[in-house]
C-alpha cells in the first residue's frame, strides 16, 4: 500500500477546456443544448467491498452515489483503476475449505454495475488461471493493452486491448495498461509478458481513432510518474490512473490526470461536457467525494452480497490480544525496524524452533497502526493478507549476510521504500547506506556473538521469500526443513496473540542499525506501491 503523500499540481489547459475542483455538493448546471455530458465515476486499488475500520469506503455507499448520478444525467461511467482481486482479507480467506482469490470483489462490482476496469499488478497475485476465472466472471469488461500472451501474440485471453462505447452519439474510446513491474513484482505466467505501456498505449489510440472515437481516455494502473510518461508519448484526452494510493490531480501536455487513495474511501467523479458533434471537449470539474457513514447503504448491492454474510461474520472474530500498539505502516515496515516486523519475526522463529527469522517488510500490508486490545481475525489476515507457507531453512552465515544485503540494497535516502527490506528475529545487524550495494553490511550478531560465516543456522521465512522473491536469489535453491507440526504464518500470530508468548513490545529492540542516514533517518516518498 502507499503513504498518505498528496500530491497537486497546477492544472493548466487549454483556453477552450475548463478545469475545475468542486464541492461535493456543487450542482452541475444544465448543458447547452449542442453539448454532450459524460460523467465518469472512478475509484482504484479496492481491497474490501465493506467499509475501512475508520468507517470510510464500502462499495453499497459507492452504489448509493452512482444511482444518484444516474438521476442527475443518463450517461455515466464507473470506472476501476486496477488492483482488487489481492490482497485482501476475504481474498485470502477460506469458504467451503476454499480461498475465495477474489471472487467476493468480483461479486461486488458486478453488483455495483461496474463498466470498466483495468488490470492491476495485484490482479495476477493468483497466477494467470485465477485471472483468467475473475475475467469470465465479471460482467464488464477488463482492459490490458500491454498485457500480452507470448503464445499467440494478442493480448492476455478475456482482457481487451481497448473499447469503444457510443455515449449520446459522440464515440469515446478506452485502453487499459498496467505497469511492467507487474512482471516480476507479481506472479503472471510463462506465456505472459507485460510489454512497455507507452508502445502499447499508441497502439491502441492509432486502432481507436481508426474505429471513430471521437474522445479517447486511458484508465492506467501505473505509478504516477508513469502517467506523466504515457501523457507525453501519446495524445489522450484524459487519464483516470491507480497503484500509487494518492490523491493526484495534475495536467501533463495538456492531458488531466486523476488519481485517488485506496479502498473506496473517496468516489472521483469527473464531469464532461463534449460537443455533440466532435467530441471535443468543451468543460471538464472534477470533485472527490468521501465515502462516509453520512451516505446510505444501497438495499439492492447488500441483497446480492448477503452470501458473504457468514464470512463478515467470521472475520470479526475475537482472535487473541495485544498489549501494544502495532505500527503495521507500510512505509515504515520498509525503512526500518518496527515493533511489528519484530513481533512477526519473533512469532516465526518460537513457532517453528528456528535459530533466526526474516521476514520481508513488504508481506506487512495493513497500513496502519493497530491499537492495543483485541485483535479479530479480520486485524490477522489484514497484516499479512498474502496466502504464504512458513518455512525453515538451513542456511550459511555467509548466505544469511548475502540476504541481508540483498535485504538493504535498495534503501536510500530519498528512494522508493524497498519492499525487500528485512525484519529479523535471533540476529542484530548494522548497515551503512554510504557504502555500495552489496557491501553495506557492516556487523551481524546472532545470539549476542559476531555471526560465523561458516557456521550453519535453521532460518524461518516465507515461502515468497524462500523462493527468491524480492532478490533473495541466494534461497531459491535450497530445500526446505521438513517440522514435525505444519503452522502456517497467520496460525503463529494466531497463537501469539492468544498466548501472549512471544508478546510484542511496545519500541523497536534495536535490533538494525543505520548509519551514514541523514538527521533524522529515512523518510518514506511517493510512488511506493
Amino acid at each position: 500500500m502507499m503513504m498518505k503523500t498528496v500530491s497537486t499540481w497546477a492544472v493548466l489547459l487549454p483556453l477552450a477546456l475548463v478545469l475545475a475542483t468542486r464541492s461535493a455538493g456543487a450542482a452541475e448546471p444544465t448543458p447547452p443544448a449542442d453539448t454532450v455530458r459524460l460523467t465518469i465515476l472512478h475509484l482504484n486499488d479496492v481491497y474490501q467491498f465493506q467499509p475501512t475500520a475508520r468507517n470510510r469506503g464500502g462499495l453499497s455507499r459507492v452504489a448509493t452515489l452512482k444511482q444518484q448520478a444516474l438521476k442527475e444525467s443518463p450517461h455515466v461511467l464507473t470506472l476501476l483503476a486496477g488492483d482488487t482481486i489481492s490482497p485482501s482479507v476475504e481474498s485470502s480467506a477460506e469458504v467451503a475449505g476454499e480461498a475465495l482469490k477474489g471472487k467476493q470483489m468480483i461479486d461486488a462490482w458486478n453488483a455495483l454495475g461496474l463498466d470498466y476496469s483495468t488490470v492491476g499488478n495485484h490482479e495476477f497475485d493468483f497466477g494467470d488461471d485465477v485471472l483468467r476465472a475473475r475475467i469470465q466472471q465479471s460482467r464488464f469488461p477488463w482492459l490490458g493493452a500491454n498485457v500480452m500472451s507470448v503464445k499467440s501474440g494478442q493480448v492476455f485471453d478475456g482482457l481487451k486491448a481497448w473499447d469503444v462505447r457510443d455515449v449520446g452519439g459522440v464515440k469515446v474510446g478506452i485502453f487499459g495498461v498496467v505497469l511492467p513491474e507487474t512482471q516480476n513484482s507479481s506472479k503472471p505466467g510463462k506465456d505472459t509478458r507485460i510489454t512497455p505501456f507507452c508502445e502499447a498505449a499508441k497502439r491502441s489510440v492509432e486502432e481507436l481513432r481508426a474505429a471513430g472515437a471521437q474522445f479517447v481516455m486511458g484508465l492506467t494502473h501505473l505509478a504516477v510518474e508513469q502517467d506523466r510518461e504515457l501523457a507525453k508519448c501519446v495524445r489522450v484526452d484524459l487519464i483516470i490512473g491507480g497503484h500509487d494510493h494518492d490523491r493526484v490531480e495534475e495536467t501533463v501536455a495538456g492531458t488531466p490526470i486523476f488519481k485517488l487513495d485506496e479502498d473506496a474511501i473517496d468516489l472521483g467523479r469527473v464531469t464532461l461536457d463534449l460537443d455533440a458533434k466532435t467530441g471535443a471537449v468543451k468543460k471538464l470539474t472534477w470533485k472527490v467525494i468521501p465515502i462516509t457513514s453520512k451516505t446510505p447503504d444501497d438495499a439492492a448491492f447488500n441483497e446480492q452480497m448477503k452470501p458473504y454474510a457468514p464470512l463478515l461474520a467470521t472475520l470479526a472474530e475475537r482472535i487473541g490480544r495485544s498489549p501494544v500498539a502495532l505500527d503495521a505502516r507500510s512505509a515504515q515496515n520498509r525503512l526500518g525496524e518496527t515493533n511489528l516486523g519484530s513481533f512477526l519475526a519473533d512469532a516465526f522463529r518460537e513457532a517453528t524452533g528456528a535459530d533466526v527469522a526474516l521476514v520481508n517488510g513488504g508481506a506487512i500490508r495493513a497500513d496502519r497502526v493497530l491499537p492495543a486490545g483485541t485483535m479479530t481475525r479480520r486485524e490477522l489476515y489484514s497484516l499479512m493478507p498474502y496466502r504464504n507457507e512458513l518455512v525453515v531453512l538451513q542456511v550459511t552465515g555467509a548466505t544469511l549476510r548475502a540476504a541481508l544485503e540483498n535485504g538493504v540494497s535498495l534503501s536510500s535516502v530519498d528512494g522508493k521504500p524497498p519492499g525487500r527490506f528485512p525484519q529479523v528475529s535471533g540476529l542484530r545487524f548494522t548497515y551503512d547506506l554510504r557504502k555500495t550495494p552489496g557491501a553495506r553490511v557492516t556487523k551481524v550478531e546472532v545470539k549476542g556473538k559476531p555471526m560465523d560465516d561458516a557456521a550453519v543456522y535453521r532460518l524461518a521465512t516465507l515461502s515468497f521469500v524462500a523462493q527468491g522473491n524480492d532478490g533473495y536469489a541466494m534461497f531459491k535453491d535450497l530445500p526446505v526443513l521438513p517440522r514435525g507440526l505444519d503452522v502456517s504464518p497467520w496460525e503463529a500470530l494466531g497463537n501469539a496473540f492468544r498466548t501472549g508468548k512471544p508478546a510484542p513490545r511496545a519500541k523497536p529492540q534495536g535490533r538494525i542499525a543505520l548509519v551514514g542516514a541523514p538527521p533524522g533517518g529515512l523518510h518514506a516518498t511517493p510512488s511506493m506501491k
